[in-house]
């Protein structure tokens, strides 16, 4: 840190701080930065660096506008810090603004070439920008830099996984768990692999039946959902659904299955958590922001990434509909059927207002 740090008061200040830290009280370290803002309001490395706290922070509560302002005031401070760079970058992938993450990743790699954590933050960049190939590329970059980091072989996992390279997807998710045990992300994608190979002898038969070879465009992985009402698990449905359709399909589908007749605003919380807006996607028309987390925006495919196979949905938020999803399948089918089906009913569509 600066020279300030040796006044007792401010190097006081910052280890309190950084206690606060430590113990998980957010809030506490927060109000002792802020407090440091207009202390050392003159002190411009004070500035800089409760600035560039508060928004590593502000970004792991996940309160990513906010975050943006800080690390910004840091940045305007000192430009070519890669840290603060690094820190914006990932601000910016939570915001899903690609193009503007891999600029500041990149600004921050061209700082430390070595660091395998910038790597890592470009690669997945790069990757979920639409460059799958040139991101597993930097990704495995990263891993070569640091082959044992729990969090780059998650990401070349996933994907991998997205990627439909199963043998890759499982190596790197079973190192991952080998090593952290209670990776959550990581065992959900050796769920997946598990899924993709149990069923995987089906597309075989079905292909040994056909005369000539399936056209790849007929090849899907067809998810079975369960989707149960919360309040009233004893009714649900089972609908299959191909892996390239939308959220809001299955969305469609539920209406459908639940024999509803008016829409309302709807929405998914993927990490299984109400109200949580860093998984939520909602229904489209609802929101003119182009970068907002619309149903119509995430692949089927996509979805159980961000939690495990379970999740929650929501639909009308006057009567407040409240729905279990559960994905109990995936098998890879040649058809050329219409997605999404309604596979099974149990139990009565309860009526979509009900009387008072």
């Amino acid at each position: 840190m600066s020279d300030q740090e040796n006044i007792p008061e401010l190097q006081s200040i910052w280890d309190e701080a950084r206690q606060y830290i430590e113990s998980g009280n957010h809030a506490k370290a927060i109000e002792i930065y802020k407090y440091i803002l207009l202390r050392y309001a003159d002190d411009t490395t004070a500035v800089e660096y409760a600035n560039a706290y508060l928004g590593d922070l502000f970004l792991t509560l996940r309160k990513l506008e906010l975050a943006e302002v800080h690390i910004k005031r840091a940045i305007n401070i000192k430009p070519k810090n890669p840290g603060y760079r690094y820190i914006l970058g990932f601000i910016y992938s939570g915001q899903q603004l690609w193009n503007k993450a891999i600029t500041e990743f990149q600004i921050a790699v061209a700082k430390a070439p070595d660091n395998a954590e910038y790597l890592r933050g470009l690669g997945w960049a790069v990757y979920s920008g639409g460059d799958k190939d040139r991101g597993i590329i930097i990704l495995e970059d990263a891993k070569r830099l640091a082959p044992d980091n729990p969090n780059i072989l998650t990401d070349l996992a996933v994907a991998y996984l997205s990627s439909d390279n199963l043998n890759k997807a499982k190596e790197y998710a079973e190192r991952t768990v080998s090593m952290d045990p209670a990776n959550q992300l990581a065992r959900n994608v050796l769920h997946h692999v598990t899924a993709f190979n149990k069923n995987f002898y089906l597309s075989a038969r079905i292909n040994k039946t056909r005369k000539t070879s399936p056209r790849y465009a007929d090849i899907h992985f067809i998810h079975r959902f369960k989707v149960s009402l919360k309040d009233q698990p004893a009714i649900w449905r089972i609908i299959d659904i191909k892996e390239n359709q939308m959220l809001s399909s299955l969305h469609k589908a539920i209406f459908k299955a639940f024999d509803r007749f008016e829409e309302h605003e709807y929405s998914f919380f993927l990490s299984n958590k109400p109200f949580d807006k860093e998984t939520e996607y909602h229904s489209p028309g609802t929101d003119d922001d182009r970068n907002s987390k619309l149903a119509n925006r995430i692949r089927i495919d996509s979805i159980a990434l961000y939690g495990g196979p379970k999740f929650l949905y929501i639909f009308d938020y006057g009567d407040e509909w409240w729905h279990d999803i559960e994905l109990i399948s995936i098998i890879k089918k040649v058809t050329r059927a219409t997605y999404p089906k309604i596979v099974e009913k149990q139990g009565k569509s309860p009526s979509q207002y009900p009387r008072p």
